[in-house]
């Protein structure tokens, strides 16, 4: 408060003389704004300090692509694995983008859902927080085609016995180096033409003891995005479903 010394003075008797009901009318008169903004700068700071303590680093980021699994499917991939490899699950996650739906051919009332999936894909990948796809053929095919899948041996290039084991479930798909699309689908080109080239860029983990009796209807694959900067986790994570049930 300012004025004079003898005026902090008298302000300062007269606060004294107050009762309990009165000093607190007084303070709520005269100081309400550095006390609600001593209280927010508190609520933020506990705020702040309670997200930084409880926060989980993502050691994977994984999607399901035109592909859906249950609750205990769920576990098995995320804090199962975590557990195997020995992180806190308290610190550390698996973070799964779920529901992603792809499909070329999609309907009318499907187009919205499948463009809102691909912006979701698409945004992850660049932000360099999607690792792992688990997809069906069809959505397989346009990954693989789109070139966002890593080649396999570069996965595995640095583990020759992890290699070794995923050699007969390696798969090759299509990749599109450079094609036509834009000009035929104008009408400038009477024919679509694509200059492709096949990359072993999957692994096809359908038989696969974990999967087995996942009820999933035909091949389910998994793909690596090509620019993963967790392809170390990645490896771990491969080698873990070969082996868990």
């Amino acid at each position: 408060m300012r004025g004079s010394p003898e005026e902090r003075a008298a302000v300062r008797r007269s606060f004294y003389k107050m009762n309990k009901k009165e000093k607190f009318e007084y303070i709520l008169t005269y100081y309400k704004l550095p006390i609600f903004t001593a209280f927010v700068v508190l609520a933020v700071g506990i705020s702040s300090l309670v997200h930084t303590l409880t926060r989980k680093e993502p050691v994977l980021y994984t999607g399901y692509v035109n592909t859906v699994f249950g609750e205990d499917m769920t576990q098995k991939l995320t804090d199962d694995f975590l557990n195997d490899i020995g992180l806190n699950m308290k610190k550390n996650e698996i973070l799964v983008y779920k529901d992603l739906y792809i499909d070329e051919d999609a309907s009318i009332a499907d187009h919205q859902y499948v463009y809102a999936s691909k912006m979701k894909i698409l945004g992850a990948i660049n932000a360099k927080q999607m690792d792992i796809v688990l997809m069906n053929d069809n959505a397989y095919s346009q990954m693989s085609s789109s070139g966002l899948l890593m080649d396999m041996n570069t996965v595995l290039k640095n583990d020759a016995q992890l290699y070794e084991d995923l050699s007969p479930y390696l798969t090759e798909g299509t990749v599109i180096l450079e094609d036509n699309s834009i000009e035929f689908k104008l009408n400038e080109a009477d024919t679509y033409e694509a200059v492709t080239e096949q990359q072993l860029n999957a692994v096809d983990v359908s038989e696969f003891p974990v999967f087995r009796n996942a009820g999933i209807d035909g091949n389910l694959y998994i793909g690596v995005i090509g620019n993963t900067p967790r392809v170390e986790k990645v490896r771990a994570f491969l080698a873990y479903l070969l082996n868990v049930k």
